[in-house]
């Protein structure tokens, strides 16, 4: 018996390299969708000379162990990533970032830039839209990394392979007004010193959730010129906090 199935978008996203007449490859939006449904949403800002990224720390259950939960990892000396998506890909895709550093710097000699980092991982993510071998990771990277050729950068990697150096961006639920905050405050990003640069992150995190947080509800993370890589303490983010309080009662 022949069986007439018709030509729907059923028959387009069972395999991830078959286009759909409309031009969608549905299963790499559908692992943007999964990456980015998690109702996390995580910030990057780049200032004068330094970059920082912020994310929400919710913990799923009341059990689990606070300490052990955390989106922002540490690649080098000089770059960080942040990921949001589904943790068991998130875990897979540190450890062949990590890789891909440690490769290069024993290659070459020198630490990796991050645009380079960030080129190379979207490079590997666009071979799953191209061959059925694996699927696409289910997570969103934000590279944050300070080097000597171009300063303090701030890069997007999703699971398309697309790869774009920013001013400041958003990933995730809240992604289109974090954007909308930050494109207001485009002019001020480029004067902005290590302490601000965080600051802006905050409070455009701040600005998006309509709410005020406690330091221990949020991660931050910041890598500037001449100073390594660093996931800032409780205390040091309630110290920005206190700081953006002050300047908005003035």
């Amino acid at each position: 018996q022949h069986f007439y199935i018709p030509m729907s978008q059923g028959n387009f996203d069972r395999q991830i390299t078959i286009f759909s007449p409309q031009g969608h490859l549905y299963q790499i939006e559908y692992a943007m969708k999964a990456a980015t449904s998690g109702g996390n949403t995580a910030i990057a800002v780049r200032g004068k000379d330094s970059a920082a990224f912020i994310t929400q720390k919710k913990i799923p259950d009341r059990l689990i162990d606070a300490t052990s939960i955390s989106s922002i990892y540490r690649i080098s000396d000089s770059i960080g990533c942040l990921l949001i998506g589904l943790t068991p890909d998130i875990r897979a895709q540190v450890e062949r970032i990590r890789y891909e550093e440690n490769e290069f710097v024993y290659e070459n000699g020198y630490p990796m830039p991050v645009h380079a980092l960030a080129k190379r991982i979207a490079d590997l993510s666009q071979v799953y839209t191209q061959e059925a071998s694996g699927r696409a990771m289910a997570c969103v990277m934000l590279f944050i990394g300070c080097d000597e050729e171009k300063g303090a950068q701030v890069y997007k990697v999703d699971p398309a392979g697309h790869f774009l150096p920013y001013k400041a961006v958003s990933t995730g639920k809240y992604e289109p007004e974090a954007m909308n905050f930050l494109e207001k405050k485009v002019k001020e990003l480029d004067s902005l010193d290590e302490d601000c640069t965080v600051e802006m992150a905050i409070a455009a995190m701040q600005s998006v959730l309509s709410t005020d947080f406690k330091s221990s509800e949020i991660e931050v993370a910041v890598v500037s010129k001449g100073s390594k890589f660093r996931q800032l303490t409780e205390e040091q983010v309630e110290a920005r906090l206190t700081a953006i309080s002050e300047k908005s009662d003035t």
